[in-house]
């Protein structure tokens, strides 16, 4: 692993990333940045959007970008502040849209309400060039919590973008607020049962992973509208699941575990999972080295044949893990920056990162297992769109 350069960002909380072609879009607790990363070298950064509102989530689709917002804000624009609670008159949560067909110049369309605001964001492609998104969201603290938005938060919002340019930007809303149940694992029944943190989606196969404050779900998404649940996950080490993303071929599974704790086997561990019958962990793998060790936001590489995981891992930096036989996990490099890596994504040959305080890194692993990786247009982690046999 090679540290190839640093786009500086600091005095605020940076987090996820989106990308294409040779952009990064970086988000962070203050708007986003738009790096061109075509030097890997050398990058720069085009745009620094300042628009108020945690925690930065982002996604692109064509010439938008899409920007959660998951405590509420005095307005819906960028002008807004966060001294504000869910019941204060005209408070403000959801997902900005802006266009970005101009990188240099972003700007902002509009701004869409969901209940409890989002927290994290999926984007679901169509065939007819429009998207749906999954919004992720629960009560995340005191302020937030309000007529709409209360335990247990048993459902997602799904936004409907007709298109990938500022008309469909504009038009871009609300059509469903599918529910979304399970068990909770601490109590063993149903109505305690915590929304989902974030969602993973495998278009090829209509299937979600669904990364649950309490369990780990996969969804049949044949209609996207209606998410039907179909495995809940369970196990009594997992302190908070946290991501997931599929293996390329769509056979396994990887789940996170966001954990705080002490250092203790296997909290803070990635576990895997056979799609078709995912009653029990093939395997875990926890980071031994600084702590808090935990896998935070992460994607496999898409290579045919073998499966490699590329992921943040907060206070251990960036991890690379071979999962290509998922019973038997290698980490196979690392760099820790001695710091606070939030997001870390494998990208058309390079690894990105987007460290919690000091800005996007910018990463080359040298080794064989990544040979052959398919160049992408463009790159929404959360959103799997192929397979690879």
């Amino acid at each position: 692993m090679h540290l190839l350069s640093t786009d500086a960002h600091t005095g605020g909380v940076n987090s996820d990333l989106a990308f294409s072609g040779d952009l990064a879009f970086a988000g962070h607790y203050g708007g986003f940045r738009v790096i061109d990363i075509a030097e890997p070298g050398e990058p720069v950064e085009l745009a620094d959007v300042h628009c108020n509102g945690p925690q930065g989530d982002v996604s692109v689709w064509g010439d938008l970008l899409f920007l959660s917002v998951d405590t509420p804000q005095s307005t819906p624009g960028c002008e807004g502040s966060r001294n504000v609670t869910a019941a204060t008159p005209g408070a403000w949560e959801g997902v900005r849209v802006f266009d970005v067909s101009d990188p240099a110049a972003p700007r902002f369309l509009q701004a869409i309400r969901t209940d409890c605001g989002s927290h994290t964001h999926t984007l679901v492609p169509r065939e007819d060039g429009g998207t749906y998104i999954y919004v992720a969201s629960y009560p995340l603290s005191a302020s937030n919590i309000g007529p709409d938005c209360q335990a247990p938060f048993e459902r997602i919002s799904v936004i409907d973008v007709p298109g990938g340019d500022a008309t469909a930007g504009l038009a871009a809303k609300v059509v469903a607020e599918p529910s979304i149940t399970g068990i909770d694992p601490f109590s063993g029944a149903s109505g305690d049962f915590f929304a989902c943190h974030d969602i993973q989606v495998l278009t090829p196969r209509k299937l979600a992973a669904a990364a649950c404050l309490s369990q780990g779900q996969l969804w049949d998404i044949s209609n996207p509208l209606a998410p039907r649940v179909t495995a809940n996950i369970d196990t009594p080490d997992v302190d908070i699941w946290h991501s997931a993303a599929f293996t390329h071929d769509g056979k396994h599974v990887t789940f996170g575990d966001e954990y705080f704790g002490p250092a203790r086997e296997p909290f803070g561990a990635i576990w895997t999972y056979a799609v078709d019958d995912p009653s029990t962990p093939l395997s875990h793998l926890r980071i031994p080295r600084a702590e808090p060790s935990t896998y935070h936001n992460f994607n496999y590489v898409p290579v045919a044949g073998r499966n490699i995981l590329v992921s943040s891992a907060y206070g251990s930096g960036t991890s690379v893990v071979d999962l290509t036989d998922p019973r038997n996990p290698k980490e196979i490099a690392y760099y820790d920056m001695r710091s606070n890596q939030w997001s870390t994504y494998w990208y058309n040959g390079l690894i990105i990162a987007n460290d919690i305080s000091r800005g996007v890194d910018v990463l080359r692993f040298s080794g064989p297992e990544t040979a052959g990786a398919r160049h992408l247009p463009m790159l929404n982690p959360q959103t799997q769109t192929f397979l690879l046999r």
